[in-house]
């Protein structure tokens, strides 16, 4: 398991890449309600900046439901308020639909994540952007360390815009990660994570290495203790 997260932080490093590269710091905050066994619903708010300041800003409320342990469908809405080339920040309505197929062996936990991102309002002026209309394909994998309150995974993402762009280069984004879920009990989940946000068949564009933070705090119903809280879907 360590050899293969050393692998996967070393790939985007190893890989070509005519773009420079630009810091950021992404942070998140969440609640979440289990309305019974398959159902559940959350809003968090994220925030995204770089050296010249907060660039993105958004809410976002979601609706997940369980089919079985192995088949999870959710519904995200956003309202992203991102700065466009100009300085200005310009508002953008973003709806997800999601597949998410979870398998776990003892104590390795497999994932596979399938979205489907539609945008209104999108920024003329940054085609090909994570904020588009786009699908996104996440393999992603994870442990549950014997006795610890840590859990690590890791994983990598590829955006595709089948409505921009020449034919051929609908591959315009691949995004690795690297984290670790600390489980505080009944105060909810903190997660730590670095990703390489990777440019692909976009010369001039910016990569984005990036420390991202997350909490999710669980709320439990009056009759009931409060449980772990779900795992982020932006991590697995």
């Amino acid at each position: 398991m360590k050899r293969l997260l050393f692998l996967l932080g070393l790939l985007p490093g190893l890989a070509l890449s005519q773009n420079s590269t630009v810091f950021q710091s992404w942070n998140e905050l969440g609640l979440s309600y289990k309305l019974d066994k398959k159902q559940s619903f959350g809003l968090d708010f994220t925030t995204r900046f770089d050296a010249s300041g907060l660039q993105t800003f958004f809410p976002q409320i979601s609706y997940k439901y369980k089919v079985n342990k192995f088949i999870r469908p959710s519904l995200d809405y956003r309202l992203i308020a991102s700065k466009d080339d100009f300085g200005n920040y310009a508002l953008q309505h973003r709806l997800n639909v999601n597949l998410q197929l979870a398998h776990e062996i003892e104590r390795l936990e497999l994932g596979f994540r399938v979205r489907y991102q539609f945008s209104a309002e999108r920024s003329t002026t940054d085609i090909g952007s994570e904020f588009g209309d786009a699908f996104r394909f996440k393999p992603s994998i994870g442990y549950n360390l014997k006795n610890s309150i840590l859990s690590p995974s890791a994983g990598m993402e590829f955006f595709t815009s089948p409505m921009d762009g020449q034919t051929g280069y609908h591959l315009n984004r691949i995004r690795w990660n690297l984290g670790v879920a600390i489980d505080l009990k009944a105060a909810g989940e903190l997660e730590i994570a670095y990703l390489y946000d990777q440019r692909i068949n976009s010369p001039g564009s910016l990569n984005r290495a990036i420390l991202n933070l997350g909490y999710n705090y669980p709320i439990a119903k009056k009759d009931k203790k409060p449980k772990k809280a779900p795992r982020n879907g932006r991590f697995l």
